[in-house]
Order: C-alpha cells, then structure tokens, then sequence
C-alpha cells in the first residue's frame, strides 16, 4: 500500500506547508510496516546505522534504534516519543558521509522533483558495503488519478529507475514488484485522498495498516527477482536492494 506525501520544487523529501497540510496529524498511532523487509535486512546490517527516509508515521525500520528524516513535524515527534532519532526533511541529507549500514526510502523518490539528486544523497550517506532498500511507482503507461491525489511528479519505467541507482554508485541485487489495485479501488482511494487528506490517512492508520501489518509479518515473503530480468509492463510498484559499490564493509 502506498504512502502519500505532497511534492515541492525541491531535492529532499516533500514539506508540509500551508497549502498543504501535515496529513499525518489526525493520527497518534505508530505502525511499523514491511516486517518480511525487515527481517530479511536485519542480519546484513547486524547493529549498524539505519536510516529510513519519509516514514510518516509507517516506519520499516524499528523505531527506537533508527533514524529518520520527513517533512512532517506531526511524524517526527511521534517518533521521537519512541526513542527514535529524527531530523527535519530539508534540501540534502543533513548528515554526513558514510554514516549509515542501510538506507530505506519507500515511496519517496515520485514525489521528489530532483530525485536524481537524492538518490545520489543517499549513496552518500551510505557506507561502502551498505544496503539500499527503495520502492517507488513505474511504468508511465499505469498512471491513474491515484499518482495526482498522491501529487507524484513521475513513474519511471525500470530500466530507467535502475540505471538513476546504477549511476549514483549502487549495485541492484534484487527487486520485486507488485501489480496495481482494481480500478475501482484505485477510484476509491483517489477520491479520499482528494476529499480529506488528512481524515483519510488517520482512517487507514488506525483501521487498516495494523491488520495489513499482521498479514504481512505472518505471510509476506520477499523474492528477489535478478535484476537482468525485466519487470514485466502489469507492475504497478518496485521495491528493490542494492549494495554502496567499495571496499569496506559495514560494521
């Protein structure tokens, strides 16, 4: 399931302004999502530096030993009451390089005008060795009114997406796609979104992530595809891992 943010002409991670409200603020309640991508991650970082990029308030990586960084002050307090280390979203990663064993960014870089010039932050930012886990919307052909209520600025096709983490210093180890909602879901979720933003992500935070949640620590499982292989046009969404090229390792 998608996270929602609102772009700006920008290089990071989307900010809340007055046009746009903090979305997340309806919601007190903290989810951690992707427990499958969590647990296959977890022993290649071991105890290392983890930072997830625009978590709102769905977190992958456990909260009070990662750091995060979004345009939502509502997000980052919430985190921050669970012990983890947050940083406000602004124009290149406040930190500096090499800092982290792994980084995770899921459904961020559609959002971002200059995605080119995050990625390469986030190679940056990520030591030698150390993994990336990304997923965004591809294939300009599966657009739909759900890409402008979520206010996505692109859908790159794969070969395209891929060749951005090639060049940003990243060898692709895998990735794995999921095809789109019926259309008449897609309808549904476009138009809420469009309604009220802000009732409608407190609604699925509170109602239906938790479950979503459960179902995916229980029957979630990753398969990596190669990536020589292409991904086939009926993908809505990639999520795939890649290793920082170098010499070290992480610790």
């Amino acid at each position: 399931m998608r996270e929602v943010e609102t772009p700006e002409e920008q290089s990071g991670p989307p900010r809340a302004t007055p046009d746009h409200p903090d979305h997340w603020s309806g919601s007190r309640r903290v989810v951690q999502v992707r427990p499958h991508v969590w647990e296959w991650l977890a022993p290649r970082v071991g105890g290392g530096a983890v930072l997830e990029i625009g978590p709102g308030l769905r977190p992958t990586a456990p909260v009070a030993t990662s750091t995060f960084i979004d345009a939502s002050a509502h997000a980052l307090n919430r985190l921050a009451a669970r012990g983890g280390r947050t940083v406000p979203a602004g124009d290149a990663l406040p930190f500096a390089d090499r800092s982290f064993d792994a980084v995770l960014a899921f459904e961020v870089v559609e959002h971002v005008r200059d995605d080119v010039g995050l990625i390469g932050e986030m190679s940056r930012v990520t030591r030698p060795g150390g993994t990336l886990i990304l997923s965004t919307p591809v294939h300009a052909s599966m657009w739909s009114p759900l890409d402008d209520a979520c206010g996505h600025v692109r859908r790159d096709e794969p070969e395209v997406l891929f060749e951005k983490i090639r060049t940003a210093g990243f060898e692709i180890g895998g990735s794995t796609w999921t095809p789109a909602a019926s259309p008449g879901i897609t309808k549904v979720r476009a138009w809420a979104l469009t309604s009220n933003r802000r009732l409608s992500t407190a609604f699925v935070q509170t109602l239906i992530f938790p479950f979503h949640a459960a179902y995916q620590r229980r029957f979630s499982k990753l398969d990596w595809a190669s990536p020589g292989l292409p991904v086939p046009p009926e993908a809505d969404d990639v999520m795939l891992w890649a290793t920082r090229a170098g010499n070290d390792t992480p610790h």
